[in-house]
């Protein structure tokens, strides 16, 4: 492979960003990147630098010298269906915001069975030592793993403090501990929790938690619609239907709305929706009245911008992106 298609599998194996230092060195231990330079991190480091740089680049920066996959702007059917899905985990976030703590740990001791534990438990209040929710993980029939949890339902960050008291309350090196938040971590809590000469700790945060409920299908349905789709063939070798005439050629086609945005700015790609013919534009959650003020809501270090050639939408006829400027005329 060349350097940026090893660098694409690299990032797409790991999921996580990387320093381009590492990711050659994981291309040429796996022996899939083809060079026979000297300097194949400095070569990695410049390619992927200045593909960055193009509008239609795969990568994106994370950080000096660290690069990461860009996310893929979802269009249409998909762009819908995945808002859908955020804003369904956005409500089941807040739910659990909203729980008593004796149902949080309910939850997770539900969550255990479910993946597959055994033995599951929540333990009296009043003796829990700091152990919420008890399980067994049976990884073999020789090594099973004995898991404390322990339940934080907050608004604010665990510390540090929280993570070294869970590992206190663990009665021997076999048991591994887990701590489950609500809401997230702070930086000196994900110290502790990764030392290496002490007995880890496993994070989850609200977010993970949630991703977790989706994934197991914890109190949430998946719903599957049927879409249909033109059998083209049919219609143009049947009954000689050329695609490229349009039914009533006179007609002028209608917008429908909602239409998916997108924006790039800062090597960053945003994305937002056009509500209707009055050019609203919703980002972020917010409706603004034009596409410069939703434009501005992105780029806020620029004193003036023009959202008609800010934004850009996916047009049908080309399948390409071009600037909102051009639905003024459609």
């Amino acid at each position: 492979m060349q350097f940026k298609d090893a660098a694409f599998e690299i990032l797409k194996e790991t999921g996580k960003p990387l320093h381009y230092n590492e990711i050659t060195d994981i291309a040429l231990k796996k022996g899939i990147l083809e060079t026979a330079g000297q300097t194949p991190h400095a070569t990695m480091g410049a390619l992927l630098y200045t593909d960055t740089l193009r509008d239609d680049s795969r990568f994106q920066r994370e950080g000096k010298g660290i690069f990461t996959l860009k996310e893929e702007i979802p269009t249409g059917l998909e762009y819908h269906v995945k808002v859908a899905n955020k804003k369904a985990k956005d409500e089941v976030h807040q739910l659990i915001l909203k729980m008593d703590a004796v149902k949080f740990e309910e939850l997770i001791e539900a969550l255990l069975k479910v993946m597959g534990f055994e033995e599951t438990e929540t333990t009296p209040r009043t003796k829990d030592k700091g152990i919420d929710v008890k399980g067994v993980l049976k990884t073999n029939q020789l090594t099973p793993i004995k898991v404390m949890i322990q339940a934080k339902r907050w608004k604010n960050k665990v510390t540090s403090k929280e993570v070294q008291a869970l590992r206190g309350s663990l009665s021997n090196s076999a048991e591994h501990g887990i701590l489950i938040t609500s809401k997230g971590f702070t930086k000196d809590a994900k110290v502790e929790a990764e030392d290496l000469n002490k007995i880890p700790i496993t994070l989850i945060d609200g977010e993970s938690f949630t991703n977790l409920l989706f994934d197991f299908k914890l109190g949430v349905m998946e719903r599957n619609y049927t879409t249909h789709i033109i059998d083209r063939e049919t219609w143009k070798n049947t009954f000689g239907v050329s695609f490229e005439e349009q039914v009533h050629p006179s007609s002028k086609k209608k917008l429908e709305f909602p239409i998916a945005l997108e924006a790039t700015h800062g090597g960053q790609v945003f994305i937002a929706e056009l509500l209707g013919e009055d050019w609203n534009v919703r980002y972020n959650g917010k409706d603004h009245s034009t596409p410069s003020g939703a434009a501005k809501a992105v780029a806020t270090n620029w004193k003036q911008v023009n959202g008609w050639r800010f934004w850009k939408y996916n047009d049908p006829k080309t399948g390409e992106w071009e600037y909102i400027d051009n639905l003024r005329n459609e």
